[in-house]
């Protein structure tokens, strides 16, 4: 499925998920956020490669924005996890905002929160990076 360039990034919307990308200037250090809207499981696999093509641009921060998503599967936890690792490897950081209920319940199910850190919001991931 073709993605859809605009001036913030990518949008592309697959069955049931739509994953957008953008690069913002968070307190004069750049941050790249992938916003996911709707149902990330292992029916989406171009999530797989939106974050893998994120993870090879070597962004000091990668926020993933949980706001929209009402479910996440293990398929899609499994890729979270991988991103993380690799970003590790490359001095990044990966951090995951804004859950939305059903997916925070999730994450806490899991306990993430001692491998990866989630915050309430944007403002919060990043200035914990500062």
């Amino acid at each position: 499925m073709p993605a859809l360039r605009g001036r913030h990034g990518i949008l592309e919307t697959v069955t049931g998920l739509s994953v957008s990308v953008t690069v913002r200037d968070a307190e004069g250090a750049p941050c790249t956020v992938i916003q996911l809207v709707g149902e990330a499981d292992a029916t989406t696999q171009s999530m797989s490669e939106a974050f893998a093509a994120e993870v090879a641009k070597q962004p000091r921060l990668l926020v993933v924005d949980l706001s929209g998503l009402s479910f996440i599967d293990s398929w899609a936890l499994s890729v979270i996890m991988r991103t993380c690792r690799a970003l590790e490897r490359q001095g990044g950081t990966l951090a995951l905002v804004s859950p939305s209920p059903s997916v925070a319940r999730i994450l806490q199910l899991i306990d993430i929160a001692r491998v990866i850190p989630v915050f309430p919001s944007l403002e919060e991931a990043t200035a914990a990076q500062r």
